[in-house]
């Protein structure tokens, strides 16, 4: 099939980066459930709250290993809770450049595609981006990712198919649902690779003052892991300043989630904090030591990082804040385990 023969709703961006769509796959399921033919609020924002990213905040334990979001890092958790929320079932597969079942899964993509359902998939870049794939020749699959506005042969490891559709949840329920979510992801207790919430804002500011980065030279190649060179220190500051812009859009979810949902009146009290977190704490040091231009020589200097230490610990007091808008105001004990 050649690949001029494919819908032109495949052929769009995913995300738009000016708006603070940064969460790739949260773009994929949008796009999916539109090829699906299903209400255009399952939207980039709706996926972004419903799988946990737009209430995450994380931190990488191990300066070498990049965590964009939590779906990027906890990617089998975001599909379920995605999933769910949509009414869906899905089949998330790993490892397909083995030769083992390969001719299989290209025929599955087929014919998905043929059927103009696109499948979900990563990429071989520098992030190892969500994508879908959205076409094939006789040789080649196509994908799409991020902003791009036309198909690109790459080579892919993993894939989500969506199989059956089941009794949807109403909206009501699923933005009801995550936000009910959230201290869980507040709280979440660290893993030996990460933490969240709370304790990550604690640890990316312990960071700077402890000698973490002591032992790395200023031309270490672990200080330019992003592939735009402008973004320096992005393992260690950049990619956190970037979750904590991003998660911006959290308070127009709250604000979606409280207009379907009244009896959830506290949402009023948790929208000011968000903002302070997202806006005014994001800002603040977007502004300190060049934000993401953030030099090597400066993120070892511990006198110069004890302020921008002391700012991000300011985020994890207002976490705190969020914490006990759920413990004081929310009626009822109705929060679900984190997975």
């Amino acid at each position: 099939m050649p690949i001029e023969s494919i819908r032109e709703s495949f052929i769009h961006p995913l995300i738009d980066s000016m708006a603070g769509q940064n969460y790739w796959l949260n773009g994929c399921l949008a796009s999916l459930m539109e090829c699906l033919g299903e209400s255009p609020e399952y939207d980039y924002w709706f996926f972004s709250g419903v799988t946990a990213d737009s209430f995450t905040q994380m931190f990488s334990k191990d300066p070498a290993q990049t965590v964009l979001c939590y779906s990027d890092r906890f990617t089998e958790s975001a599909l379920q809770r995605a999933f769910a929320a949509c009414g869906y079932s899905y089949e998330y597969i790993k490892g397909v450049r083995a030769p083992e079942g390969l001719k299989a899964y290209h025929q599955r993509i087929r014919q998905n595609i043929d059927r103009n359902i696109p499948v979900l998939t990563r990429i071989d870049d520098a992030f190892h981006s969500f994508a879908i794939i959205c076409a094939y020749d006789n040789s080649n699959f196509y994908t799409i990712s991020g902003e791009e506005t036309a198909p690109t042969i790459r080579q892919f490891d993993e894939l989500v198919f969506v199989t059956e559709k089941h009794q949807q949840p109403s909206l009501a329920e699923a933005y009801r649902s995550a936000v009910l979510d959230i201290p869980n992801l507040v709280l979440r207790p660290a893993t030996p690779g990460y933490s969240f919430g709370i304790e990550a804002f604690r640890d990316w500011a312990g960071s700077f003052l402890d000698s973490t980065y002591d032992a790395y030279s200023d031309g270490d190649k672990i200080w330019f892991t992003h592939p735009d060179p402008a973004f320096t220190c992005w393992n260690m500051h950049g990619t956190y300043l970037c979750m904590l812009g991003t998660n911006g859009c959290a308070a127009s979810f709250l604000s979606q989630a409280l207009a379907l949902n009244a009896d959830l009146g506290f949402i009023n009290d948790l929208i000011p904090i968000f903002n302070k977190l997202a806006h005014e704490g994001f800002h603040t040091l977007l502004d300190m030591e060049g934000g993401f231009g953030l030099q090597p020589k400066t993120i070892k200097n511990k006198v110069k990082m004890q302020a921008i230490a002391d700012e991000i610990s300011k985020l994890a007091r207002y976490s705190e804040e969020i914490v006990e808008v759920f413990t004081t105001r929310q009626p009822g004990n109705e929060c679900s385990v984190a997975q």
